[in-house]
């Protein structure tokens, strides 16, 4: 059975990941468990779930149950979305949409200069011991979750990415294909000599 503890990190996961509070569609979109509908039911719906992580809830009567302002010129919205028909939290989100784009992008940098350095003090292959950060690669040797890549495009927290690293060993970009390498069998070729020319 799912705990209110679960439902909280989880919540405070997607809020880190995101850079801001989830929406319920938000929440969904990054496949985190458990699944929001759990949520609501442990904690009595999706806004008072949030208030109990500690994050930024909607409030509906924002709109003060006026009349759905025009769209302003400059907002974009996709060709099969009807302004009017939007909730008032889609609406905003188009509004600010470059604003979190951009806080989305700056999380993301961040997130690599952290790993660059992360892996210039602590890293090295196992087997050939090389140390420059950019050679760098996390190989999973049993079954992967996520790769640490995506993670990083993901936007995952530090605290996250790090647990996935435990599980793998540093190898250079070099000894890491090797790794991974199926050597073809070459026992049917017949080479001529300079055939290799």
């Amino acid at each position: 059975m799912t705990t209110e503890a679960e439902c909280l990190e989880a919540l405070r996961e997607a809020a880190e990941r995101l850079g801001e509070s989830p929406t319920k569609a938000q929440y969904e979109e990054l496949g985190l468990a458990p699944a929001s509908a759990t949520i609501m039911e442990t904690l009595g719906g999706w806004n008072a779930a949030k208030e109990q992580a500690g994050l930024e809830t909607f409030d509906p009567s924002v709109t003060g149950g006026q009349p759905v302002q025009p769209k302003p010129e400059w907002v974009d919205i996709p060709d099969d979305a009807d302004w009017e028909e939007l909730t008032g939290q889609q609406r905003w989100y188009y509004k600010n949409r470059e604003e979190r784009i951009e806080r989305k992008d700056r999380r993301r940098a961040a997130i690599r200069r952290w790993l660059f350095a992360y892996k210039n003090r602590y890293c090295e292959c196992a087997h050939c011991g090389e140390e420059r950060p950019p050679c760098l690669d996390f190989h999973h040797p049993d079954e992967k979750n996520h790769s640490i890549a995506t993670m990083v495009v993901n936007g995952h927290s530090k605290a996250s990415i790090r647990a996935e690293i435990e599980r793998c060993i540093v190898l250079c970009a070099n000894c890491h294909r090797l790794e991974h390498a199926d050597p073809p069998d070459c026992g049917s070729v017949e080479l001529q000599p300079d055939s290799h020319k």
